[in-house]
């Protein structure tokens, strides 16, 4: 059971939980305000001093001991950090705004816990100031993560952030910063490099660069350095006098996948949105030949420039699953001459929605690259804006809290939804999979394929699931052991007050369970839970606003499961095969699980699956969605508990072991829904019907076993000897002082054996620990030494 599995992972995580806190090194800032002062409050700026020197400063620990190769984390809370100068990192450092996170619901995207939220922590200059800068000394490696950067301003280079080390943004908001170069951001130096994941860039503004800028070369060679910018927005950057919104120079390694640029401007005589072409600087062209550019799945619509997309002969160029067009200007624009004259220019195009033609908005391309340019590629001619895109859509929950737009699924030829291919971004740019396996489960219906653009239409459906029975002891304990954690961590007085309501619904989510698998049990059941990993439904309002149907009872009925057979999936991924009246689907609405199980003990033949069908059915919309439920039913070994026996020195005293009462088959489950062989015993019974159940595995030899019955184990195991009936031990020498372990199994009525069961044989004679492991045969020559000097002693006293 996926549930089950889990819950490994969460103890493991929740372990970990615990250890960090015990061990906890992050800096957390206490005060709002800007002061570097003795006293007991840690500010924003005190923090990163400490974080840059690995000390104790003013109000803040020191953080981690700097012989770590681990940054130190410095944590901020919800509101404003007002700044009245730059920031100067000088060792790694990861930068923290509050997470912008629910724990008490679901989020949309993830259908999981925590549910999103915009984010909380601001950082704040106040038009009077850049605010981070890690250009000076040693150039460190940070991370900023869950913060909006607002206000900042200089009139050199990078506005909001001076970057002169490897750089990462997680959903990060830059808003109203203006430089020189680079109003948002500016790279400095070979070191610099920029991976920004999420997040929005907003009213940024500066001549070159009005989000990103950076330094082309150095030591007169060229900067080479690696950007990827993924899944974030950026709108409404530029004045339309400025010469471009990201320049790119020196020898960068380029990469932008999922993300919205929109409503940006740019000198609309000599501007570009994205600029990839070369200067001249002295004798050098600004950007190497050896550049590459990499534009996939990203929507670049309604921007104002002279290009849009500006480009030369210089570096490599991919295009592919673009939406380029809809802009004020060209879409793309060639800067080294004459087009028409241009058989290449290291550019590639696939699968994007362009305007090939004449137009205003034209993505100019060379002749031979035109002639290439293959079937998938929607050409935007004559196509309008609103026939095929929504509005803007602001920054909601249904947007993971960034501005985008929404391709409409129109079900023609002219719409960007399932291009057919599926090379495009992994993920669209609200953290959805793209391309999804769903099940078709009647024959004509076409699986999902990539979206044009930075968001994915969300495609109500269901996947495949495949699983084999667990042990139902197994299962029920990995749920106790789920409450058991969440529950220590509840009674934890260090544990975080933003995460209890969380555990609470996790103690309660597992504790129903395990009383309900408890309570009504299947034999060998597989549980499938109906909404796990499918995509959801979403309603499109008029407006494009949408609202995601998450994946619970809520939003959604589970339809009568239905019963097909045992066989496999054919070529075309539809079930062939033949119906069983034994196999049995039910759908468990308390339990939330559709129970697969069989009414006889059959189990599944090698190479075959026994199938349901599933059903999903949107309460909103009506619509519905259906795959396969495939398990494999296969015999759970029985369990042995370890047993211990005292046997008194001296004596010939017999011990009576009943070890199928110390051993179960209950990890199959309850035979009592069994049509057939009702009556099933839980272990191996030969010919006449009687228990021969147990083989011992290694019996010391100074321990005789004598048993009621014995005979041949079953199947593989014909050749050994098994016992049944009264079963007894007891040492051969009534002298031995010492303490014996004995092995055994135990075989289930399935022919399958249990792992090694021991028993314990404790002799009054010696200490618990003393125990002796001689078997099949062999003495060893401490018990050798043992027995001569029993003899001898015994010799001793008979001559006395």
């Amino acid at each position: 059971m996926k549930n089950y599995k889990k819950g490994l992972l969460t103890v493991a995580v929740l372990s970990a939980m615990t250890l960090m806190a015990a061990e906890d090194t992050t800096i957390y800032v206490n005060t709002f305000e800007d002061t570097d002062v003795d006293d007991n409050q840690c500010s924003l700026r005190e923090a990163v001093i400490a974080a840059s020197t690995h000390k104790a400063y003013n109000g803040c620990p020191k953080g981690r001991p700097n012989n770590t190769n681990t940054p130190n984390v410095i944590q901020l809370e919800a509101g404003e950090y007002h700044l009245s100068s730059e920031l100067t990192p000088n060792s790694p450092m990861i930068i923290k705004g509050k997470a912008p996170a629910d724990w008490s619901s679901k989020d949309l995207v993830t259908n999981d816990f925590p549910a999103r939220k915009p984010i909380e922590t601001k950082i704040v200059g106040k038009q009077s100031t850049r605010l981070i800068n890690t250009t000076l000394n040693d150039k460190p490696a940070i991370t900023l993560q869950d913060l909006i950067f607002k206000d900042g301003k200089t009139n050199g280079q990078g506005g909001a952030l001076f970057l002169g080390g490897e750089t990462v943004l997680n959903n990060v908001w830059i808003t109203n910063s203006t430089a020189a170069k680079g109003g948002a951001i500016f790279l400095d130096g070979p070191n610099s490099s920029l991976t920004i994941n999420g997040g929005q860039f907003e009213r940024n503004n500066a001549l070159s660069g009005s989000v990103l800028d950076m330094s082309c070369n150095a030591a007169l060679a060229y900067t080479q350095r690696k950007i990827t910018l993924s899944g974030s927005t950026y709108i409404d950057n530029g004045d339309g006098t400025n010469d471009s919104v990201l320049n790119f120079c020196g020898q960068p390694a380029l990469s932008l996948f999922s993300n919205t640029i929109t409503e940006n401007k740019a000198n609309s005589n000599n501007g570009s949105i994205i600029k990839f072409y070369a200067d001249i600087l002295g004798n050098q062209p600004s950007l190497s030949s050896s550049s590459t550019l990499t534009l996939t799945s990203n929507t670049i619509v309604k921007n104002t420039a002279q290009g849009i997309f500006s480009y030369d002969q210089n570096g490599t160029k991919l295009l592919a699953y673009n939406i380029l067009g809809f802009n004020t200007g060209k879409s793309c624009l060639y800067q080294s001459g004459n087009i028409a004259e241009t058989k290449t220019a290291n550019i590639s195009i696939n699968t994007n929605a362009l305007n090939l033609f004449n137009g205003n908005d034209q993505c100019e391309l060379p002749q031979e690259i035109l002639a290439r340019t293959d079937t998938h590629t929607l050409n935007l001619n004559g196509i309008s804006f609103g026939d095929v895109l929504s509005p803007l859509q602001q920054a909601k929950d249904y947007t993971s809290y960034m501005a985008m737009y929404f391709p409409k699924d129109l079900k023609t030829a002219n719409d960007f939804v399932d291009m057919g291919r599926n090379e495009c971004a992994k993920l669209d740019q609200r953290g959805f999979s793209r391309v999804t396996e769903l099940q078709p489960v009647v024959a004509g219906v076409t699986n999902d394929t990539c979206d044009l653009g930075s968001v994915e239409v969300l495609r109500f459906g269901l996947k495949n699931q495949a699983q084999s029975n667990q042990s139902i002891l197994k299962m029920i304990q990995g749920y106790q052991n789920e409450i058991d954690v969440f529950q220590q961590a509840i009674d934890d007085p260090k544990t975080w007050q933003i995460y209890i309501p969380y555990y609470k619904n996790r103690i309660s989510y597992f504790e129903n369970l395990k009383k309900l698998t408890q309570a009504n049990q299947k034999y060998r059941p597989v549980y499938f839970d109906p909404f796990l990993n499918n995509l959801p439904d979403e309603m499109v309002y008029d407006d494009g606003s949408r609202k995601i149907l998450n994946l619970d009872l809520n939003n959604y009925d589970v339809l009568k499961p239905e019963p097909l057979g045992i066989g496999k999936l054919d070529q075309n991924k539809l079930f062939s095969g033949l119906y069983d009246a034994n196999l049995k689907c039910e759908w468990d609405a308390n339990l939330g699980r559709v129970i697969m199980y069989r009414t006889d003990d059959r189990i599944t033949p090698e190479g075959d699956a026994e199938f349901c069908k599933y059903t999903l059915r949107s309460k909103s919309t009506q619509h519905e969605a259906s795959a396969y439920l495939m398990a494999r039913f296969g015999n759970i070994v029985p369990s042995v508990e370890a047993v211990s026996y005292t046997i008194e020195h001296g004596t010939t005293q017999t011990v009576t072991v009943d070890l199928l009462k110390n051993a179960n088959d209950n990890g199959d489950g309850s035979t009592a829904g069994l049509l057939l062989n009702k009556n099933k015993s839980p272990f191996y019974l030969n010919t006449k019907g009687e228990a021969q159940a147990i083989r011992f595995i290694k019996v010391p030899d100074n321990v005789t076993v004598v048993s009621e019955r014995q005979g041949a184990c079953p199947g593989a195991d014909r050749l050994e000897n098994c016992h049944g009936g009264n079963i007894t031990l007891q040492l051969i020498n009534t002298l031995d002082p010492f303490n014996y372990k004995v092995t055994y199994v135990v075989y289930d009525a399935d022919g399958d054996k249990s792992a090694e069961g021991l028993i314990s044989l404790n002799n009054t004679a010696v200490a618990d620990n003393s125990v002796r492991k001689s078997g099949g045969g062999a003495m060893g020559w401490i018990s050798l030494i043992g027995l001569l000097s029993l003899a001898w002693a015994r010799q001793r006293k008979l001559k006395n």
